[in-house]
């Protein structure tokens, strides 16, 4: 029989150590002569990205020596960090931004070290001859960040820039005979979602030089996203020109629409090496898509256009899809099934887990199932998100009364949430909170439109969205009105300041690395995201007025609300000064707040200690605020301004 406690007060197994110790973050994955290579990066080993090989057996092992840690910092997101070819990898090391070259054994460093500027690379595609290392090049000039597409001659470690003058390039992919180059390129204030060329190029083995470069398609207000080549050479991608992201392909000068219908089958390109489709030998294609905000793999046969779904129990995949005529191979989870990645036997149509599937923390009675809703928000639009409620096997709520809500709110903010196993959703769900993911306007997986409700509209669309959430459920009676609380990272972070600014309908917020300045963003942040307000809020500093007003820092006058900051030290994408401008406000009016810097964390925690801090210190937050009472022993944060009842 279960216990009456109140919700938020409930004891769980699913502790924030756990939490920290469990989890690791699956980045790049690469296929080599049916071997699957992808990167962990694990919060128990200080976020080091760790180089894992899963061979036709089934054995997982490491790859690189236990010193090395894997990663690329271009774009800051990095991503397409590592490449394999016959058992020889090619990887940018976190340490010193090198590629360097792993065989038999042996570490060599293939690039030198430039005294005078920092060189990163990342997105390698190898020619057929092992000869040539083609990727995208980021240098840190005293004059500014300079891209290129480059090709890194191996035996000698020369440099050669194939092309330049875009602000930014990925997916540099030859084609199978070796012969032809195609990359896509964008330029500033456009994001790759926003606009992207498709550009093609002959390319002359002997010498690793391209000529007769030119833009094929992309651009204005199309992007593309994943050019890729068919065993026959034809040259495949994705565009959003029809309104979705389609899958086309480019023969004899004619675009072909392969899969003109109303879904989108490919993703913000926020990390390089991204792949949503693969092209099988006789020219099929096996491809992600969303549908309702989930993911499902399908089959598309090019002749007739006809699309069928693969019957998979996933409904998130982590961005990659990599295949050949037998397999497929991915990273996925579904509402009951944690991430893990997979191999996909075609003939047979049986998927099988490549890494280990430890038990979950919690029994099946204890994990709350997500729940896809829509509701209307502001001004009529129709808003979507997935609502978990409270779930344990031990407790249960006092009858006539509500959950505290907790509404998320995701980074991006060009991104979008899923409804896979969450351990950090069932942190809170486990513990007698209501949640709410919210895919706000502007979020990917609902079409063009859909993801343009944001353009000029950041800081209004998204936290509208979040308030109606927070309402609808109210409404519905599954969440407590004077409970209501609201969470968010990065972009995340701004929507939950901006809510707790211009909104009295929050008792409380976290905001993880969140912008409170949207001046100081524009003018101290990266290369990759530096233009990127100009489609969010508008031009700088001609809509300067704009700024200001969606500037939480500047309306510190209609905050009331107490407030947890988390920051790390070495963010460059959102520097502390930002949450720093906000602990100065709060102190001036006297607001509660709590604001914990981290030493050696950037855009994103990756240590142990500091997961564990942050969860530990968010939950004594919420529980100190709204008065809950807990028989669970944790660390406490200090709340500052704060007295209570």
């Amino acid at each position: 029989m279960k216990l009456t406690k109140p919700y938020g007060s409930w004891k769980s197994d699913l502790t924030a150590d756990v939490l920290a110790h469990k989890g690791k973050r699956f980045g790049h994955m690469t296929l080599d002569n049916g071997s699957l290579y992808w990167l962990e990066v694990r919060a128990s080993e200080k976020g080091r990205g760790v180089l894992m090989r899963s061979s036709s057996d089934n054995l997982c092992e490491e790859v690189l020596p236990s010193e090395i840690s894997v990663r690329t910092k271009v774009h800051e997101y990095g991503g397409g960090d590592f490449l394999v070819a016959d058992g020889k990898v090619y990887f940018s090391n976190a340490e010193d931004n090198r590629v360097y070259l792993f065989s038999d054994g042996k570490l060599a460093a293939i690039t030198r070290k430039n005294e005078a500027y920092e060189e990163r690379y990342a997105d390698f595609f190898l020619d057929s001859q092992q000869k040539y290392l083609l990727a995208v090049r980021e240098s840190h000039k005293e004059s500014g960040v300079v891209n290129e597409l480059v090709n890194i001659v191996i035996e000698s470690g020369e440099i050669q820039v194939l092309h330049s003058g875009f602000d930014f390039y990925s997916f540099p992919r030859l084609s199978p005979q070796g012969h032809r180059l195609c990359w896509t390129c964008w330029n500033q204030p456009d994001m790759p979602w926003d606009s992207a060329e498709l550009w093609l190029a002959d390319f002359h083995p002997e010498a690793g030089t391209i000529d007769a470069s030119h833009r094929v398609t992309g651009g204005g207000t199309d992007s593309v996203f994943q050019p890729s080549w068919s065993s026959e050479g034809i040259l495949h991608y994705i565009c959003d020109k029809s309104g979705w992201l389609n899958i086309y392909n480019h023969s004899d000068g004619v675009l072909n629409a392969l899969t003109p219908i109303d879904r989108d089958f490919g993703v913000p390109q926020w990390i390089f090496g991204l792949g949503t489709y693969v092209i099988t030998s006789d020219n099929s294609l096996y491809a992600l898509s969303f549908e309702a905000g989930q993911q499902q793999l399908c089959h598309i046969e090019p002749d007739s256009g006809h699309i069928e779904p693969v019957a998979l129990p996933f409904k998130h995949f982590e961005g990659q899809l990599l295949g050949d005529d037998k397999s497929l191979y991915f990273c996925a989870a579904g509402p009951a099934m944690e991430v893990a990645m997979y191999r996909y036997d075609i003939q047979q149509k049986k998927y099988f887990a490549l890494t280990e599937i430890s038990p979950f923390p919690l029994p099946a009675d204890d994990i709350s199932i997500a729940e896809a809703i829509s509701f209307e928000s502001f001004n009529n639009r129709q808003c979507h998100a997935f609502y978990y409620p409270p779930a344990s096997s031990r407790f249960q709520g006092p009858e006539e009364t509500c959950p505290p809500l907790i509404v998320m709110s995701h980074g991006g903010p060009t991104s979008f949430s899923d409804n896979s196993l969450s351990p950090a959703i069932q942190f809170w769900t486990n513990r007698g909170f209501a949640v709410v993911d919210v895919n706000y306007g502007g979020s990917t997986g609902y079409g063009k439109k859909y993801r343009e409700f944001l353009t000029g509209n950041w800081g209004v669309v998204d936290v509208e969205d979040c308030v109606a959430a927070a309402n609808h459920l109210v409404e519905k009676k599954l969440a407590d009105k004077n409970g209501l609380l609201i969470r968010g990272g990065s972009a995340g972070g701004y929507t939950t300041l901006c809510a707790l600014t211009f909104f009295d309908v929050f008792t409380a917020g976290m905001s993880r690395y969140g912008v409170s300045d949207l001046e100081s963003l524009a003018s101290d942040s990266h290369k990759f995201e530096a233009r990127y307000l100009d489609k969010l809020v508008g031009p700088y500093p001609q809509e300067k007025a704009r700024y200001q007003e969606r500037s939480p820092i500047h309306q510190t006058d209609k905050l009331s609300c107490p407030i947890l900051l988390l920051q790390g030290a070495d963010d460059k994408v959102v520097p502390p000064n930002q949450a720093e401008l906000m602990v100065e406000a709060l102190e001036k009016k006297k607001i509660p707040y709590s604001y914990i810097l981290f030493e050696g964390e950037g855009h994103g925690f990756r240590q142990a200690e500091t997961i564990i801090q942050a969860f530990n210190a968010e939950l004594d937050f919420y529980r100190k605020i709204l008065g809950i009472q807990s028989e669970e022993k944790i660390s406490e944060v200090e709340i500052h301004n704060f007295v209570s009842s």
